[in-house]
């Protein structure tokens, strides 16, 4: 289809357009008020190696290098939080059965992200603010927990703590211009694309 033929489409068939652009600018407007608010509970938790008490070499070597191992093990620390074994325990301290349903539903309300060397920010995301902010203190503590378990073992001078005790929890951001402008949209392409089906059937006949 040519160009000029495509504006003489639109020109024919604006006002089915318009209509339905209006239609589903509605629909939009009332989905904004009815799809429920997130809420997001935010904290870090920052990664450290202590210096070994009895190096006389604290100031150089040994600090240089317990730095370098804390920056590594960051990594190890989000690959923790985002895998499989931490939402299990997660999931298990909501009392809830931990199945592929439930995991997949936690992995989307937990995020990791390295903001520095030795710090993660860590995301929590629920239907409110209690349940976002539980969710952020179970994830927190059973990964200090885990941390502290499997270096009891190996390193015992690397540890994780929290920057604060309780998250700060924000209202997930909904814009109602946004949900009518998708609307608007969505109306126009859904109504375009069914005309022109339409149109090529009945040419076809």
């Amino acid at each position: 289809m040519e160009l000029k033929e495509i504006l003489k489409f639109l020109k024919l068939n604006r006002g089915a357009m318009i209509l339905s652009s209006i239609l589903f600018g509605i629909v939009g407007v009332t989905a904004f008020f009815y799809v429920p608010t997130k809420y997001y509970a935010n904290g870090s938790l920052f990664v450290k190696r202590s210096i070994y008490p009895y190096s006389p070499d604290h100031f150089t070597y040994e600090g240089y290098y317990g730095q370098q191992a804390a920056m590594a093990y960051t990594n190890s620390v989000i690959g923790l939080i985002e895998s499989e074994d931490l939402r299990s325990k997660a999931i298990e301290k909501f009392g809830l059965e931990v199945n592929e349903k439930n995991l997949r539903k936690f992995a989307k309300k937990i995020k990791a992200t390295k903001t520095g060397p030795q710090l993660i920010t860590l995301t929590a995301k629920g239907n409110n603010a209690k349940e976002a902010e539980e969710l952020w203190s179970v994830v927190t503590g059973a990964t200090i927990e885990t941390v502290n378990k499997i270096n009891s073992d190996g390193d015992p001078y690397v540890s994780i703590s929290k920057i604060i005790e309780k998250p700060i929890v924000k209202e997930g951001y909904k814009d109602a211009i946004v949900f009518t402008a998708l609307g608007l949209c969505f109306g126009a392409f859904i109504s375009a694309f069914f005309l022109a089906v339409k149109n090529y059937l009945k040419g076809k006949k």
